[in-house]
Parts: C-alpha cells; structure tokens; sequence
C-alpha cells in the first residue's frame, strides 16, 4: 500500500498554515479579507456594510490559530483510541488521515482569515463615507482614524469566539494577537485603508470595496501605484449575497506562490444560511510546478440562525491536488457536525497510482475519532484490497448526522447538454483531465476571476480508461439558462487562463 503519499498530500495541504510571516495581517494563511462578523444593536461597523458575512464554526473543528488560544486548546495527533493489533485502519489513523482533520486543518485556515475580520471593517467604516462621495477615487490610507473603544473590542472577541473558540480560548487568541501588533490595543489611534469605492453593474453584486493596510497596523497606507489592492469585499444592497477575496504572490526562498482565495456568503429569510470557501493555489519552484484547488462549504442545519443549535452545519470540502508530473489526487470530505461531535465520509482517490480510500468516522466535541472504518482498494492489484473499522459506531450519539446523501439548501443541480467527452469539456488535448468554471452572463472570468459560481472537473481513470466528472453549482437558479463555460487552467509561468466553451449546462 502507498501509504507515504498520504504523508506527501497532508505535508502540502497544511504547507500554508505551518509558515508564519512578521505581519499576519497580510500572510498566507489570511488568505481571504477578514470577515465573520455577528450583527450586534451597538456595532462600530457602518450600517450600509455587510456584518453578518459567515457561518459558525463547529467547535468539534475548531483549531485556534496561534498564542493563548492555542496553548488552551491543544490536540492530539492521534485518536483516544488504543488498539494492539495495527492494519489499515489503526496505520490510517497514526498517519492523521482522517477526515476530521482535513475539516480542522481547512477550519485552521478559515479562522486565520476570519479572526479578525471585525477590525477590517472597523477601519473601513472610519473612511467609507469618504469613499462612498467619490466613487472609483482611491481614498488614501490614514484619511481617518479609528480610536479603539471597548464595544470595538468586545466585537473583535465575539467574532473570535464565533470560530468556534470558547471565552477562554477566544479571550487568550485576542490577547495574543494584541501582543504580537494584529489586533490594536482599546485607546489605540488606528489609520484608516487605503480603500477605493466602486458602483458594479454585472448584476451579480452592487458595491465592491477595495482596500489595502501597510504591513504595520499603525502605519498608513498609500494608495497602491498599480492601482491594485490587497483585499476585495463586494455586496448586494441588501446584503443577501457578500463576496471578500485576495490575492498573492510572493517568492520566499526560490519557491514562488500564488494565491486566489474568496469567500461567497448568503443569505436569506427563511432560508439556511450558507458561506463557501474557495482557493486556488500555484506554487513553482525549481522548475516543478504544482496546482491546488480547494472549496469548502458551510451551511446551517436550521433556517433561522437563533434555532440553529450547537452551531450544527452540513458541509463539503473537496481538495484537487495537481503535482509537477501532471497527477492528479482528489479529496471529499462529506457530513454534518455540531459543536458536540460528527459524522463524516472521506474520499481520497490517486487516478495515476491507482489506489483509492474510502472513510467514514465519527468524532467527540475535543476531535477526536470514536468510530473509523477504512476501505482500501489498490487498483493495479485486488489482493492488497483491505477494510478493517475501529470502535463501534454509535447511531443513537451520531444517528442525527448521518445520511446517504448530503445536500444544502441553495443548491441547483445542473449537468451538461454536451456530455464530455464532447465539443468542449474532456475533449482534445484535455481528455485525459480538465477543470472549469461557471461563470454568470456577462462576467468575464479575466476581469472578475473571483465571481464564478460554479467549478467541476474531468478527468479519465488510467486503469480502464472509464471517465468521471463532476459539476459543483451555487448560484440561481434564474443563472442556469445563460450561464458561461470556461476552461479553468494555469499556464507555465503559473498564470491563470479561462477559454470559453461550447458546453451549456442545464437544470437537473
């Protein structure tokens, strides 16, 4: 069995979170604009902004991102659990190729982009009037300044807490990064971004914010020369869809890295509410070049997020790992988890080594796995076919959480009236693997890169040259009819290229 490429995938998909820069406040692992904001009677965020921009996080997959916070809540690498006889179950498990901690580790990264989403707005509020009178004018950093009260505060330690941290933990997280100059002090006279203030009219959002923060939190920033800026959040008037991006590109010892990441929030009465994850990763180096494409979705259990109990969500991570050699691994992580614990089913499938594993386990409020059952199929030879599970699996604790089939609220299920391979997707040079995008009617992919609202892939089985795609939508259902098809792929030099398609999708 190919064990070590489960150490090869899981050394690359926490690369990001294990590397630390000097100011966090822009770093790798804050790879989206700062939001997770709860709407509060006394907010210091203006009211014509989003504040309400995400789900809760579990505490089951919480993970406090650095300090304090960390040092309260540390967990172990390996299960509770304590079996003699290892197989592949017990090898998995020691291994920490789990699903759970796919779901931490992606959790890890979403709470270093949301920890400190309130100070974003704070600031942003303290120049958005100003912004908002000359629209399409960028509005120097420092412009205003923001004094920090106790209500900011206590808003910051809210929104911490709303990744899934206790009072405790989130109390020692917001000292922390107070300490280490990333959240500012209450008294502290802070600068304002440099923000510009934009109208849209692509229908998909109606203001878009664009702002920038020098790398020191008391520092003002100048509006950029190349009039690009560090972080995008744009919104529809009424707040019922919010999109925040960024991007980067750094070089940090020969390795080139370059990241596309957002987060899409919606919402709306009577309805659950719902906040996807996207990331797009290159990373280049010494003349190999390997790509990652990683979504994670939220979506609470209730409609209403007051009956929402225990912070439950149903979710769906899913990672596409594209090495140097042109092999492709896929990951999916599947299931429903609250505060208490979960059930989740994994699938990590290796198409050019040929070997598959299949996941199911249920895990405690600290973590850890209660139940882990593991089915291994080794293509290239059946003899080395394996299943062995771990614990008992208990349906009165978890029975609440388990389906065969895990579905959300918003979604629309569309599919091709092209089926690959044909005129466009699968087919040519691109038969053996293709990825896309689904882009809304009038926007174009090179001009709004982070506004696409769907994403799938192709790919061949080298075995048995059988086929298998899949298409990921989450828009309207009013965008299917005209919706675009684009060819999502990234050149040598580790740029992006949309080419459209002839593929139309419809509503299944």
């Amino acid at each position: 069995m190919k064990h070590f490429f489960l150490i090869l995938f899981l050394s690359f998909a926490i690369f990001v979170g294990c590397k630390k820069e000097k100011d966090e406040s822009n770093s790798l692992s804050a790879l989206v604009t700062r939001f997770f904001i709860r709407s509060l009677l006394s907010s210091s965020i203006n009211s014509e902004l989003p504040s309400n921009l995400s789900v809760a996080v579990p505490r089951s997959i919480r993970k406090p991102s650095s300090g304090l916070g960390a040092s309260l809540q540390t967990k172990r690498k390996t299960s509770k659990m304590n079996f003699t006889n290892k197989g592949i179950a017990q090898d998995t498990l020691d291994y920490g190729f789990t699903g759970q901690n796919f779901l931490t580790e992606g959790t890890g990264i979403v709470a270093e982009i949301l920890r400190d989403s309130k100070k974003d707005l704070v600031l942003i509020s303290g120049s958005y009037t100003i912004a908002k009178a000359s629209p399409g004018v960028c509005i120097p950093g420092g412009t205003s300044t923001v004094r920090i009260t106790q209500a900011m505060e206590d808003e910051f330690l809210e929104g911490i807490e709303r990744l899934g941290l206790s009072t405790e933990e989130a109390r020692g997280e917001l000292v922390s990064l107070q300490n280490e100059g990333l959240l500012p002090f209450i008294g502290q006279a802070v600068p304002t971004p440099a923000m510009v203030f934009r109208n849209l009219s692509n229908n998909e959002y109606d203001i878009e914010v664009e702002y920038s923060f020098a790398d020191s939190l008391g520092t003002p920033q100048p509006c950029p020369a190349n009039n690009k800026f560090q972080k995008s959040i744009k919104f529809k008037n009424d707040k019922t869809k919010v999109l925040s991006s960024i991007s980067r590109s750094l070089k940090v010892f020969g390795i080139s890295l370059s990241v596309d990441a957002s987060i899409t929030y919606i919402t709306q009465n009577g309805k659950k509410d719902k906040a996807i994850l996207n990331i797009k990763q290159v990373t280049s180096g010494s003349g190999n070049t390997d790509k990652s494409t990683t979504r994670f979705t939220f979506e609470e259990c209730a409609n209403d997020t007051n009956a929402n109990a225990n912070n439950c969500v149903t979710l769906n991570y899913s990672n596409v790992y594209d090495d140097a050699a042109g092999n492709k691994i896929t990951t999916s992580v599947k299931g429903r988890t609250n505060d208490f614990g979960g059930y989740v089913l994994t699938e990590y499938i290796d198409n050019a080594d040929n070997f598959e594993y299949y996941l199911t386990e249920t895990y405690d409020n600290n973590g850890d796995i209660t139940y882990f059952a593991v089915d291994y199929y080794d293509i290239d030879a059946p003899v080395n076919d394996e299943y062995e599970e771990l614990g008992v699996l208990d349906t009165d604790l978890y029975g609440e959480f388990i389906e065969t089939a895990y579905s959300f609220e918003w979604d629309v299920y569309v599919d091709f009236t092209i089926t690959p391979p044909g005129a466009g997707i699968g087919s040519g040079a691109y038969s053996a693997y293709d990825a896309f995008v689904i882009m809304p009617a009038g926007v174009d992919p090179d001009d709004f890169p982070d506004e696409y609202i769907g994403w799938g892939e192709f790919y061949e089985n080298e075995s048995d040259s059988t086929v298998s795609y899949y298409v990921d939508f989450y828009g309207q259902a009013n965008q299917v009819a005209t919706a675009v098809v684009y060819r999502y792929e990234v050149d040598a030099n580790g740029n992006e290229v949309y080419t459209p398609l002839a593929d139309v999708i419809y509503q299944l």
